[in-house]
């Protein structure tokens, strides 16, 4: 038997779940301990739990909603290539998105044609940090310092990357990160929120108030899939349960999302995962520092300009394979070695829904080529040297 690697999730031990199950009995001073945690790990005075990186979104847009100037600033600038379930809370708020290209030389929204899209109806600006790495967040800053225009950092993948030592998700007003069980860090879900300004305590404290708490049995039943992840995302269980865990990927849009309150359950596990937080976030770092000498200077592959004074904790490594049929033939190989790939967006957002597309040439043509071009090789704590000269070889021989 071929035993794949799973290509992302954080690795459980019996110590996580175990306290994770007390959390149900604690009383809610155990998310007030992680808060204080997270609140030392970011360097930030402000932080708050809600149920996931998209509800998250979704309460910053109310909080800006409050804080607008004007009723006409309804327009959010974001990258033409990203998650399409960050248009979910922009539409929930009666928001309108805005898309600008990625740049093909960072993979990140293009910081210079934003300013293009900004007028009096824009409300912010949302730079995502894709596959883990900084999007130039101090240029938007710049851009936007005498305009009524905010800056909301999406950090949703990007947990433990850091721009000259400040974590990136807390250099703007606003930030938010995602504790999927995909992300760099995992509560199976959840989401965290960064602000700026302490005076928004209150208003972020009221919005997440009115969020429903997750009843008794839901919580019961969150336990257990902490107990499946746990065996998902380790080698050899997740080849055994591969057919049953290709069922639980996501492979359609999402039309809805659904919003309550972080669970103590998820808190206890959250402080108990912190413990080792420098260790899974320097394995991202060296990992993908040795996915970065692998693909270097290949033919026909790119790979993404890593800003100045970085640490990038990537939550997967992205490359642009020119030739679709080598990049067919690398995911193949890889594969038959126990490695899986993934290839994430299949499409830009405005080849999705048919309201981004004006008549004639492609608006967004280096967000509709990373789309069709793109594979990630997954960096996270199980990938191991073995695993990374393995496909040091593949890359060698096929590039």
């Amino acid at each position: 038997m071929n035993i794949l690697m799973p290509t992302a999730g954080t690795p459980y031990r019996f110590s996580d779940l175990f306290f994770a199950k007390l959390g149900l009995f604690r009383s809610k001073k155990v998310v007030k301990k992680f808060s204080g945690i997270l609140k030392g790990y970011f360097n930030v005075e402000n932080i708050a739990f809600v149920n996931s990186g998209t509800t998250a979104n979704f309460i910053i847009y109310k909080i800006l909603k409050d804080l607008r100037k004007r009723d006409e600033q309804v327009e959010i600038i974001l990258p033409a290539y990203t998650a399409p379930s960050l248009l979910l809370p922009i539409d929930a708020e009666g928001l309108k998105p805005v898309l600008v290209d990625i740049d093909p030389a960072t993979f990140n929204l293009d910081v210079t044609k934003v300013k293009e899209k900004l007028n009096s109806k824009t409300l912010a600006v949302m730079p995502i940090h894709m596959f883990g790495l900084p999007c130039e967040v101090d240029s938007l800053l710049a851009l936007t310092k005498d305009t009524d225009v905010f800056v909301i950092e999406d950090g949703a993948s990007a947990l433990g990357s850091t721009v000259e030592g400040k974590h990136i998700g807390t250099r703007a007003p606003f930030g938010f990160y995602s504790l999927n069980r995909g992300k760099n860090v995992s509560t199976l879900a959840g989401g965290i929120i960064t602000w700026n300004n302490k005076d928004l305590a209150d208003s972020f404290e009221k919005y997440i108030g009115e969020l429903t708490s997750l009843p008794a049995h839901s919580q019961f039943i969150m336990f257990i899939k902490f107990i499946a992840l746990s065996l998902a995302v380790r080698p050899f269980t997740y080849t055994l349960l591969n057919p049953i865990v290709a069922k639980f990927k996501y492979t359609t849009l999402h039309t809805h999302f659904d919003s309550f309150q972080y669970t103590k359950m998820q808190a206890a596990l959250g402080i108990n995962l912190w413990k080792r937080i420098e260790y899974l976030d320097q394995k991202r770092v060296e990992n993908g520092l040795r996915l970065l000498e692998i693909f270097k200077e290949k033919n026909g592959i790119r790979i993404p300009l890593i800003p100045n004074g970085s640490r990038v904790a990537f939550n997967q490594f992205p490359v642009i394979v020119e030739d679709l049929e080598k990049r067919s033939l690398i995911i193949e190989r890889l594969k038959q070695t126990g490695l899986e790939t993934t290839t994430l967006y299949d499409h830009p957002l405005h080849n999705i829904f048919p309201e981004f597309n004006k008549a004639g040439d492609d608006p967004y043509p280096n967000a509709t080529y990373l789309a069709e071009h793109l594979l990630l090789i997954p960096p996270h704590a199980q990938i191991n040297q073995k695993i990374l000269a393995t496909v040091q070889k593949v890359i060698n021989e096929l590039a």
